[in-house]
């Protein structure tokens, strides 16, 4: 079928950018869609991964279907927090940082992950943080502040997420997850013995899920091919997934390259798994990208007996550089080019033919407004 989708400005004209018309021609739609967000992730500390494996590209790498550019502002900062990224991702719209599914007037918007799960599609996410975090919560809940992590995790048995795995078990209620429908698995075995079409499962009853430096493992990428497994049996509308590479985010906030570098490989051997699912359906699209850059991390030698980058950061914190995109697969070119962080859900329901309205007008930054404190 041929359905041409109109996207309009892409709130870039305060930047001198402007968007040409999108035409989506004669292509297969996609019907299932994953959204692989690597907290803190820009150009540098992919390089930097890239630079610790020499012999071969990241799959991240070697994807060529479309690369773009994201604008990771929020709607009052030049520098975003990750629930304000990943509000604009998730909603379509710059909110103030901090907030979570909500806009700057903290008035509920309707997520990616509730939108799709409207059309009939299942849901689920996989991340290697808590499940009330930011960037996943930014998916299913509507809270002022990111810190109120009781209030999102009560929203979550909402369920509007069909599949969840992360961290945070004290933090919910086997009995009101049970009452919702879900069944509860504890710790990477369980997860992957569960056969239930609904579940939610926790790393471990700690809160935290610890880094690759402490024994997590293979849990990102087991846990999302096992996701993956169970939310693919909706074989007539598809799915809906977010998965996390939480951590990366963490490195850049220590200052510590080896932490960055072993979680943005963690997060590429995920890629790679993914996009092996899905290469042969012709009906996944993926896309990669970030809600921020951490560290303003620099790459300034290369050590060749130790095979690994010398970075310098500037910062202990976000910073407002842009944020590269990946894309694969049905609609990937829509990504091409570069625009702001809540076109990115505009882009993901044109790709799958389900565009029903043009970006909203998005508040420009304003640089004489204060730059407060951006965790």
């Amino acid at each position: 079928m041929k359905r041409v989708l109109t996207l309009g400005l892409f709130g870039l004209a305060s930047m001198g950018l402007m968007a040409q018309d999108i035409v989506l021609g004669d292509v297969r739609l996609a019907k299932n869609i994953v959204v692989m967000i690597g907290d803190g992730t820009g150009l540098a500390q992919w390089w930097a991964a890239q630079s610790a494996r020499p012999d071969s590209a990241l799959a991240v790498f070697r994807i060529s279907d479309a690369m773009g550019l994201s604008m990771t502002s929020s709607a009052s900062n030049f520098i975003t927090d990750s629930g304000a990224g990943a509000t604009a991702i998730s909603t379509g719209e710059k909110t103030q940082n901090r907030m979570i599914g909500v806009g700057p007037d903290s008035m509920a918007r309707e997520t990616l992950l509730e939108f799709y799960k409207k059309q009939g599609k299942s849901t689920g996410m996989v991340v290697t943080c808590g499940l009330t975090h930011a960037t996943p919560a930014a998916f299913y809940a509507h809270v002022p502040s990111r810190y109120m992590d009781k209030e999102i995790a009560e929203q979550f048995y909402n369920g509007s997420v069909d599949v969840a795995i992360g961290g945070d078990y004290p933090l919910y209620s086997e009995k009101w997850l049970k009452k919702a429908g879900y069944s509860v698995a504890i710790g990477l075995d369980d997860i992957l013995e569960t056969d239930c079409p609904r579940f939610v499962g926790f790393y471990s009853k700690d809160k935290e899920v610890p880094p690759m430096s402490q024994g997590r493992g293979d849990f990102l990428t087991a846990s999302t091919k096992k996701a993956l497994s169970v939310l693919s049996r909706n074989d007539t509308a598809g799915f809906f997934m977010l998965v996390e590479g939480s951590q990366i985010d963490w490195g850049g906030h220590a200052n510590d390259l080896n932490y960055t570098v072993e979680e943005a490989l963690d997060f590429d051997r995920c890629i790679e798994a993914v996009l092996d699912f899905t290469r042969n359906d012709g009906q996944t699209l993926v896309i990669i990208t970030a809600d921020h850059e951490t560290g303003g991390l620099s790459l300034v030698n290369y050590e060749t007996d130790s095979t690994r980058s010398v970075g310098a950061w500037s910062t202990h914190e976000h910073t407002g550089i842009p944020v590269p995109v990946f894309a694969s697969g049905p609609g990937s070119s829509l990504f091409i080019g570069t625009y702001q962080n809540s076109d990115i859900y505009y882009k993901i329901r044109a790709a799958s033919g389900l565009m029903s309205e043009e970006p909203k007008s998005q508040v420009p930054f304003d640089p004489s407004v204060h730059h407060g404190d951006i965790h």
